[in-house]
């Protein structure tokens, strides 16, 4: 079966503290609500985090349901990555339907464990539909371990089948990408990190700025993938 390149930009719980030249940062709590319809239902919430015009960064929540919908260029081919959220906790990891626009209409479901999400720095970018098991990789987040390394300036990252490769955060690495949230466009909080000590590899990252959702923005593998909208 043709593999499809599902370009994926794929974290959690702690607080990372860094002195006055490294970059703080976000630290938002993951929120439990708490819903009586004949029993009690838990859903998660994590945090979208944006910058208003004013400069200050407020919290939008997303959960059980919302969609992410990235853009995927692969070799001139274009099509949309979308994926569902349906778990995100820290004690059973990230559970997610997707489905792309893509000339198959390729879609699936991945599960990515509590190891896979916070233990590992491996990252999966290939998908072929169906059922899909993550014990020791991740995708479309960053997992907890390499977040929490980003205080030192660099982590270590394996994606597919490759060799693992260093990625660094250089001093000045903010960036804001404006995407479609609920309708309205917002600037989301970012940071970038590159495959190039000096920031001019051939691999970049955009990652949001927060340890209680890592989420992927973009990627620039050779071929690119980047959120446009979530909904």
């Amino acid at each position: 079966m043709k593999k499809t390149v599902f370009a994926i930009l794929p974290l959690l719980f702690g607080m990372l503290v860094l002195n006055a030249q490294k970059k703080v940062a976000k630290k938002v709590p993951i929120k439990a609500i708490s819903k009586k319809n004949n029993q009690s239902k838990i859903y998660f919430t994590i945090p979208i985090i944006v910058k208003d015009e004013d400069g200050e960064s407020t919290s939008i929540d997303i959960t059980k349901g919302t969609q992410l919908v990235y853009e995927v260029n692969a070799n001139g081919n274009k099509y949309d990555f979308i994926v569902t959220l349906n778990d995100y906790t820290y004690e059973k990891g990230i559970d997610f339907k997707y489905m792309m626009t893509n000339e198959n209409k390729t879609k699936g479901h991945v599960k990515i464990t509590k190891n896979g999400k916070n233990e590992t720095s491996k990252y999966v970018n290939y998908f072929t539909g169906g059922e899909l098991l993550l014990k020791d990789a991740c995708t479309v987040w960053l997992t907890n371990k390499n977040f929490a390394e980003m205080p030192d300036k660099k982590t270590d990252m394996q994606f597919d089948n490759a060799e693992p490769e260093t990625f660094y955060r250089q001093e000045k690495d903010e960036v804001y990408p404006e995407v479609i949230i609920k309708g309205k466009v917002q600037k989301i909080d970012g940071f970038i990190i590159n495959n190039g000590a000096e920031g001019n590899g051939n691999k970049t990252i955009w990652i949001q700025n927060t340890s209680a959702n890592p989420l992927i923005l973009k990627m620039d593998l050779g071929w690119t993938i980047a959120l446009k909208e979530i909904k």
